[in-house]
């Protein structure tokens, strides 16, 4: 039985070469018959930095074909149409030279490996012969590719996080896997906007209290599936407005809500909820202001401007620029200067972006 290391669970699918073959060998089949070779290879004192490391930067032959592909850092690699008969596997990097010899390949579907490559020589540790495989989308990085695998290592497959095309994608339910093994289904996106500015951290705009504040919800299917029922909703009860209740794949849509500007920071969240024939999806996206008091835009002393370190309400500090007669006023509240000691906080000063430092 083989024995399955961690670099053949992790392994990626790799792009297979198949041609006519050469004389002197085993002869290539033109199609998709013959069988399948996978396995993993380590090496000893080769690609790798480490004896008994995987494979790195490897080539996988059978000799006498066209046949062959990439060893990819996990020490994985995949060759289809492999012709019957005794073949011969050659190993090569910069470095490595070797090749190993599988006897008698007949009618088997799938033959899984392991492989120890020191030099110039290669030895074949394990082999496992199956007349039964599948195929499943297997994740390297952040994309899925397919791969082939004997029935009896589907469920140790599975339980890794594989899964057959048109399977739902592990850790995302409203997905499944196509025929590319690219996860499909519903996504939604929401981008919020106060007064024109994406505003996602504070303090955002400053507004005038009592001047009129707009904010834009953009909306959009980044999915691949239609969405119905879309509905934008804001945390803070401002009533939104949608032109629409549908998007097709790819399409977008403003929404609109408005208010009056209020004291202070300010902080409301967009939520957007959308259905589809695989599930429903949402999403959030958050944006500020700060509101000014009036008797802050008074003139006085030239129209002089101070910069301060604001408390707001959630208890962190940012910057602001009031005029130099509001700055009594500020400072009263717990407000200061970068480089001056933080209010009520000892040893405390005002860094650089209004850090506590």
């Amino acid at each position: 039985m083989l024995t399955r290391t961690r670099t053949l669970l992790i392994a990626p699918c790799l792009a297979l070469v198949a041609a006519a073959g050469c004389g002197g060998g085993p002869t290539a089949p033109s199609g998709a018959a013959g069988t399948t070779i996978a396995g993993t290879v380590n090496v000893n004192g080769g690609a790798a930095s480490a004896p008994g490391a995987a494979a790195s930067g490897l080539t996988v032959t059978i000799v006498g074909t066209n046949l062959s592909a990439v060893v990819e850092a996990s020490g994985y690699f995949q060759l289809a149409g492999v012709p019957s008969g005794n073949v011969r596997l050659q190993f090569k990097d910069a470095i490595v030279n070797a090749t190993a010899e599988l006897s008698n390949v007949g009618d088997e579907a799938l033959i899984e490996i392991q492989v120890q490559v020191s030099g110039t020589t290669a030895t074949i540790v394990s082999e496992v012969r199956s007349d039964s495989k599948v195929s499943l989308c297997h994740r390297s990085d952040s994309r899925y590719h397919l791969i082939t695998v004997s029935t009896s290592a589907e469920p140790a497959h599975r339980a890794h996080g594989d899964g057959e095309v048109g399977d739902q994608v592990p850790g995302d339910t409203t997905k499944v896997f196509n025929e590319n093994c690219e996860p499909v289904g519903p996504s939604v996106r929401i981008e919020k906007s106060t007064n024109g500015q994406d505003a996602d951290n504070a303090p955002g705009p400053t507004i005038l209290v009592g001047n009129a504040v707009n904010w834009e919800y953009d909306v959009s299917n980044t999915g691949t599936v239609p969405l119905t029922s879309v509905v934008v909703v804001d945390d803070q009860g401002v009533t939104v407005s949608c032109p629409g209740t549908t998007l097709a794949v790819g399409a977008s849509m403003t929404c609109t809500g408005s208010g009056v500007a209020e004291a202070g920071q300010y902080r409301n969240v967009g939520t957007v909820t959308a259905s589809s024939a695989s599930g429903p999806v949402s999403d959030t996206d958050a944006s500020h202001y700060f509101g000014r008091e009036a008797e802050e835009e008074e003139e006085g002393d030239e129209g002089q401007m101070v910069q301060l370190c604001h408390k707001t309400g959630a208890g962190f500090y940012v910057p602001i620029e009031v005029s130099i007669n509001a700055e009594p006023a500020h400072r009263a509240h717990g407000d200061g200067k970068i480089g001056e000691a933080v209010p009520g906080m000892a040893g405390k000063v005002f860094g650089a972006g209004c850090s506590v430092n």
